[in-house]
């Protein structure tokens, strides 16, 4: 991607009327993406923002705000401040795009069902990060809680990074589930030469804003990045 030098700004937007609603509106077809393309952005979809002027551009690098002629790009984040607190809008926008994203890989997952299930987060993972095993380490606490944990692949170290290969075996096993909890107490995990979804699982976390392991996305969209205690977890999830 050619570099671009842009302003890292949070826009602050001071409207009147009631906190912005999740829906989302209809998408703007006549936008033109052209500089976005040559920019190396890969367009998922183009809406209006909340502010005028401004469009909100989901990538398959993330989220963006873009002038209306698609001239012009903003980094940053839209808040509205007219509530007692600041309310992040973009986070408003991410959460429904990360839902979206999560049912439709749905099928890939590594999932530790909770007994008695009252809620369910997803977990992008890397087996050499000492973060993601102590999360491992306490998984039978997070199902004792009903706490669901749906696994998806993310080498922090990039797709030919060290911890790819090993990922990439444990999707390819017959017990998935067996050869993550070896991956991530350095016990070997036989090669296999099959189909994975590692790469999948590792452009949706750079498109939902994964940086680094774990990073847990809770049921809303909202995504937790680091490890989060069971404890604490939960009453996350219950403020909900």
């Amino acid at each position: 991607m050619k570099r671009l030098a842009v302003i890292g700004v949070s826009i602050f937007l001071a409207a009147c009327g009631q906190p912005p609603e999740a829906s989302q509106p209809a998408q703007i077809e006549d936008f033109d993406s052209s500089h976005l393309s040559r920019m190396g952005f890969a367009v998922s979809s183009v809406q209006p923002s909340r502010i005028d002027g401004l469009a909100e551009v989901i990538t398959e690098q993330g989220l963006v705000y873009v002038s209306m002629d698609g001239k012009h790009l903003v980094s940053g984040r839209i808040y509205d401040i007219t509530g007692d607190e600041p309310t992040n809008v973009s986070d408003l926008a991410l959460n429904t795009m990360r839902v979206a994203g999560l049912a439709e890989v749905a099928d890939s997952v590594i999932e530790f069902k909770a007994p008695r299930e009252k809620h369910v987060i997803h977990v992008f993972t890397d087996n050499t990060c000492g973060y993601c095993r102590q999360l491992h380490e306490r998984l039978d606490d997070y199902l004792a809680l009903g706490i669901t944990v749906r696994y998806l692949a993310w080498p922090r170290t990039g797709l030919q990074g060290q911890a790819a290969q090993p990922l990439r075996n444990v999707w390819r096993a017959a017990d998935q589930q067996a050869a993550l909890t070896a991956a991530k107490t350095d016990q070997p995990v036989p090669n296999a030469r099959c189909a994975d979804p590692v790469d999948e699982h590792f452009a949706l976390g750079q498109k939902f804003g994964v940086r680094g392991t774990p990073a847990i996305v809770l049921e809303s969209g909202q995504m937790l990045p680091g490890y989060v205690q069971p404890e604490r977890l939960i009453l996350e999830l219950e403020r909900q």
